[in-house]
């Protein structure tokens, strides 16, 4: 399904937050979506998160988002959410919804 969807946008994670849990639950409540990554694979404090999410627009549009971030020696997050859907309104507004989110944080 990745495949399927051509447009992409990567915004880079900007944050002072500095639990990978505690950032991938502010990405789901600042873009409404449904993490497909189960719980147990995003349990414990490795120091690295993956996880892949998905959310369907109410005009039907989907979109899947990839979330992987690691925790540096400084303790801060560094990383990426890539974003990709079928249409690049969605890519760009969930992009732009994500870094003004980011900002707060």
């Amino acid at each position: 399904m990745w495949a399927e969807f051509e447009w992409e946008n990567k915004v880079a994670v900007a944050t002072s937050l500095t639990d990978e849990a505690a950032y991938l639950d502010h990405v789901l409540a600042a873009t409404n979506m449904r993490c497909l990554t189960p719980a147990s694979a995003r349990r414990g404090d490795a120091g690295f998160l993956a996880a892949n999410l998905y959310a369907r627009s109410v005009f039907g549009e989907d979109a899947l988002v990839n979330v992987a971030l690691e925790r540096g020696a400084d303790g801060r997050l560094a990383g990426f959410v890539r974003i990709r859907s079928k249409t690049q309104g969605i890519a760009l507004s969930l992009g732009d919804k994500l870094i003004l989110k980011q900002k707060g944080v």
